[in-house]
């Protein structure tokens, strides 16, 4: 473990982009644009370059775009889950009628960030700092969050990610 996660205070946010639910990967394997959240992040991307105006007025951060994982009540029974695909935005006021809106609950979060395909943070956060914590899960999901300036491809070994999980005190 490399860095301790960092926790982030009461954060709520306001998404636009595109949805998937189901098994992501039962048409190629994970970390390929082939699978069902590769073809999402394509569909969004085509859908922000068509209504780039709008959304550009609308978006918070520009370099930053997020990957929601979202865990319904029969996902252990099914394995199929939310897959929500998009950018945060200042207001949803005016937005295309091909995306949808996901306003995620003002929780805190646990944060760390992974290199590459190296994910043992990910299961150092799960496995040990959050049983050790005074803090469990708030809510079944979590957020990938990347920032181009930061993550170029998913086989560049440099790319990061970073990655909140939503939590609460014990």
């Amino acid at each position: 473990m490399n860095i301790e996660p960092k926790i982030i205070k009461e954060k709520s946010l306001k998404l636009l982009g595109c949805v998937f639910y189901g098994d992501p990967f039962h048409s190629a394997k994970e970390w390929t644009i082939e699978n069902e959240i590769g073809k999402t992040w394509l569909r969004f991307g085509t859908l922000f370059r068509k209504y780039s105006i709008l959304l550009e007025k609308i978006n918070v951060n520009p370099y930053v775009a997020y990957e929601i994982h979202i865990e319904p009540e029969e996902y252990k029974k099914t394995k199929k889950y939310n897959i929500f695909v998009g950018i945060e935005v200042k207001n949803y006021d005016k937005i295309p009628l091909e995306m949808f809106v996901k306003i995620l609950p003002k929780t805190s979060y646990v944060m760390f960030i992974t290199k590459g395909r190296d994910f043992s943070e990910g299961e150092y956060v799960f496995k040990k700092w959050l049983p050790n914590s005074n803090c469990e899960q708030a809510y079944p999901y979590i957020i990938q969050s990347y920032d181009r300036r930061r993550f170029k491809a998913l086989d560049d070994d440099e790319s990061e990610i970073d990655w909140y999980i939503p939590i609460k005190e014990k």
